[in-house]
């Protein structure tokens, strides 16, 4: 390690240490909280500063664009760090004036691996973009906001932003605010303030919670921006960017989707539009909408697009495009199923021809539409709506009837099959926390005779406008699945949730949660595999057999594999018919740990942009665990397979082993488990294969992973106390050289002092001018070395005070150093590779 390192080494490892207490005594990893700012241009180097938690050693960013780059702030090279020494948290990153503009990820990383991801927005290189610095929070000290402008700051606790504009009459202005969308805690609250003080425009919702403001100046002025959090809340946490800007903005696009390989006309909704007609007279939020139509070229590729969605995580697994006009914003388009009509607004109920995507639109709170089709005997029929996916606040509802006659010849309806929300993700032990649910409907249906058919779809949220889409199918069965794959804290009390950022300690063990969502009935076997894994680090694929929706895939490292990070890539295969269709798992995270204590959803999650692995040479796991055979288990209904396990232990771990479950297909609550003692190495897990409140099994193929929970002695990178220890030694010796200088330059003082003395006599006692004339040089020359003698030992003296305060640093950082590496017992988890059981049906009496 460089010795520039070992400077700030300690100190970060103490920052990192007082905030451990969040983890609930796991063993550590890197967690990025904050990079600021998290904005650029492209074509630019900015300094940023990033924060997190155990952040040990930080010595690089890594950006989902390698094109972006970033390198430590250093500071000047002195007679103490002849190579200079790192800026703590802080780093120069230079945009390529050739990156687009766009949301890229950042990670940091260091001792711990690679952390967890964070937003990090780069705007195009001739915007008009500022860093705020200073006080901005009364108007008086409002900060002055060019039209086209934006502005990076930080809200402050129970504090508001003031900025000022100037408007022109019937200029019509879009002021919004970035920071949900870039991970920020901030709830913004938005208002329009006239130059009399009048409230004139307020917003907090509009992009998920980042507001937006849709205004028209009245008159010519000066006109306010206050910002502020909804519940007055503030820290480095609390960024945002505001943007006041006359500039195309699309609000969304009707029809929101378009089938593969056409192109259709389609409506861009949305302000000051380039050609735009306001003639339509639309509405949103009382304003009026201008429109725009366009012939859009859909690809001939389903995808799901590689970008940056804020969203939550299935709104961005929506297969779609991004596409926009001139110097506006980008939305995204769908691929739709089938072709697509329009919802007739006129109709009471309208009659469509299956297969068939109908995108429409909740008019007005409570707003229902309906629709009939004839249906085919034999045939199956999936309907589905694509709604809150879109990003709107909708409830979808679906109801399916079946159209007959009474004796009198009047209209009776059967139902026939109804939905409100699909089944959910999170298990009901509430020990997962991402979001991977939706409220959008889907059901399916098989005639039993030909007939007419009856959908309702209705909208159960309160709202309603004619940017509340939707997109209905009905068509017959499309079997298709798409993939995700997430990382969580592992826990064992059901009241938080934390991110994480997947670490593999020599000879242990992380687990991938991996998400099949199985579309219009598809149930084949779905191989999920990962490459780009280094060497000495491996996965055997986990099968989701069946209608199994999820499982655990495990990744392990040998006993002597190297420090690694880096992307990898986890897929599953299936087959299709005769087709083997390949899905990549996009994945997803938790951005903020917190206290959970009766919603799950209310912790927010998003996709991110890569799948990462890092490989923490230096450490090793205390336990290794696996079943004894590796082999397929079989097993009937009714009874219990007795499974037996063994650790491979490293002599680290204290006291019991907890043992059980995890992931088995059905299994809700109290999986079984079964402890094995400081001493033990072997144990007997027993699976009883019986139906009850929380276990839902039946005959079938099923994987799942041994979880093992337990408490190990555990030392935080040690090698820093050598270090910094190391560091004192220098420095003291250092210290040493410094006092032999100091006494040396001292003897010269004296030295010169004597000679001088010498001179000035030697001058006195002078006959004549002739004589006289050298001896004042003397004099002279004899002055100017004791000068320099004199420079030379203040110099030193002032090496020596620096050295005494350097010294006193470098052992309070080696005293902090020794403190954290200081053994501790430490919880851990350790999981196995997939078990593979086979239930078969009860054996007959």
């Amino acid at each position: 390690m460089n010795r520039f390192f070992m400077k700030f080494l300690a100190l970060s490892i103490l920052l990192s240490f007082a905030s451990e207490s969040l983890s609930f005594g796991f063993m550590p990893y890197s967690d990025l909280l904050t990079v600021s700012p998290a904005v650029a241009k492209a074509g630019s180097t900015v300094e940023v500063t990033v924060a997190g938690k155990d952040l040990d050693e930080l010595r690089r960013l890594r950006f989902s664009d390698p094109a972006i780059t970033a390198a430590p702030v250093m500071k000047p090279a002195d007679d103490f760090y002849p190579e200079g020494r790192p800026v703590e948290g802080r780093f120069t990153v230079t945009i390529p004036a050739s990156v687009k503009p766009g949301v890229y990820e950042v990670r940091s990383l260091g001792y711990f691996g690679l952390s967890t991801a964070r937003p990090f927005l780069v705007v195009p290189a001739e915007a008009d973009e500022v860093i705020l610095t200073g006080d901005r929070t009364s108007r008086e000290a409002a900060h002055e906001l060019s039209v086209g402008a934006g502005a990076v700051g930080i809200l402050g606790n129970g504090k508001f932003d003031w900025f000022k504009f100037s408007g022109k009459k019937g200029e019509r202005i879009v002021a919004q605010v970035w920071a949900e969308r870039l991970d920020s805690k901030a709830d913004v609250l938005l208002t329009i303030v006239s130059e009399d003080g009048r409230e004139l425009e307020t917003s907090r919702f509009h992009s998920g919670r980042d507001p937006l403001v849709d205004f028209t100046p009245e008159e010519d002025g000066t006109y306010y921006v206050r910002l502020s959090d909804a519940l007055y809340k503030g820290g480095k946490d609390y960024f945002y960017r505001v943007t006041v800007s006359r500039d195309p903005f699309i609000d969304f696009v009707f029809p929101p989707a378009g089938e593969p390989g056409t192109s259709p006309r389609l409506t861009f909704f949305g302000k000051n539009l380039p050609g735009g007609s306001p003639g339509e007279n639309w509405i949103l939020n009382g304003k009026p909408l201008e429109t725009l139509e366009k012939v859009v070229a859909v690809p001939a590729v389903k995808a799901i697009p590689a970008v940056f969605d804020p969203g939550v995580p299935r709104q961005g697994m929506i297969p779609g495009f991004y596409t926009g006009l001139p110097n506006s914003n980008e939305v995204k388009i769908g691929f739709a199923t089938a072709p697509v009509i329009e919802e007739e607004i006129e109709s009471a109920e309208q009659t469509v021809n299956p297969p068939v995507e109908i995108a429409g639109r909740f008019n007005e709170p409570g707003d229902y539409d309906v629709f009939r089709f004839e249906g085919k005997k034999g045939t199956e029929y999936w309907i589905e709506v694509i709604s809150q996916r879109l990003g709107t606040l909708t409830d979808p509802y679906l109801l399916i009837e079946k159209v007959g006659k009474d004796k009198e010849d009047a209209e009776i309806f059967t139902k026939v099959a109804e939905n409100d929300d699909p089944p959910s993700f999170y298990g009901l032990d509430y020990l997962d926390d991402l979001n991977a649910d939706t409220l959008d409907s889907t059901v399916s249906f098989m005639p039993d005779e030909d007939g007419e058919f009856r959908v309702t779809l209705m909208n159960q949220s309160a709202g309603g406008s004619v940017a509340h889409l939707y997109r209905l199918a009905i068509r017959e069965a499309k079997p298709d699945f798409q993939m995700m794959v997430s990382t969580e804290l592992t826990k064992t009390i059901n009241n938080d949730a934390w991110p994480v950022s997947p670490i593999v300690r020599r000879g242990g063990s992380v687990i991938y949660r991996v998400f099949a969502f199985r579309e219009d009935g598809f149930d084949g076997d779905i191989e999920v595999t990962v490459k780009g894994l280094p060497d000495g680090v491996s996965a055997v694929p986990l099968v989701l057999s069946g209608e199994t929706q999820e499982g655990f895939l495990t990744v392990q490292a040998s006993d002597d594999a190297k420090e690694w990070n880096g992307a990898v890539e986890i897929s599953g295969v299936a087959k299709r018919g005769e087709e083997t269709v390949r899905r990549v798992a996009h994945p997803a995270s938790i951005l903020w740990g917190q206290r959970v204590f009766a919603n799950a959803s209310q912790v927010r999650s998003r996709l991110d942009l890569e799948t990462v692995l890092s490989v923490i040479g230096s450490e090793v796991e205390p336990t290794k665990l696996l079943p004894v055979e590796d082999k397929v288990w079989t097993v009937a209904m009714g009874e219990t397979l007795e499974l037996p396990i063994k650790t491979i232990e490293t002599g680290r771990r204290t006291g019991n082993l907890q043992v059980n479950v995890h992931g088995f297909p059905g299994m809700h609550r109290s999986p079984p488990n079964v402890s094995i003692a400081e001493t033990a190495k072997e144990g007997v897990l027993k699976i009883p294969m019986k139906k009850s409140g929380n276990f839902e099994i039946a005959p079938g193929k099923f994987q799942f992973v041994l979880q093992g929970v337990g408490n190990a002695k555990y030392q935080r990178n040690p090698a820093a106390e050598k270090h910094t220890a190391a560091e004192v030694e220098r420095l003291k010796a250092l210290g040493v050289a410094i006092d032999a200088a100091i006494k040396d330059a001292t003897e010269k003082v004296a030295l010169a002092e004597e000679v001088l003395a010498s001179a000035k006599v030697k001058e006195a006692a002078a006959a004549n001018e002739e004589v006289r004339a050298p001896r004042e040089a003397a004099t002279v020359k004899a002055t100017a070395d004791v000068a320099a003698a004199e420079k030379v030992l203040e110099a030193e003296k002032a090496k020596a005070i620096v050295a005494k305060r350097e010294l006193a640093l470098a052992e309070k950082e080696a005293k902090a150093a020794a403190t954290v590496a200081a053994e501790k017992t430490t919880q851990f988890a350790t999981y196995s590779m997939p078990i593979t059981v086979v239930v078969t049906e009860e054996a007959k009496k």
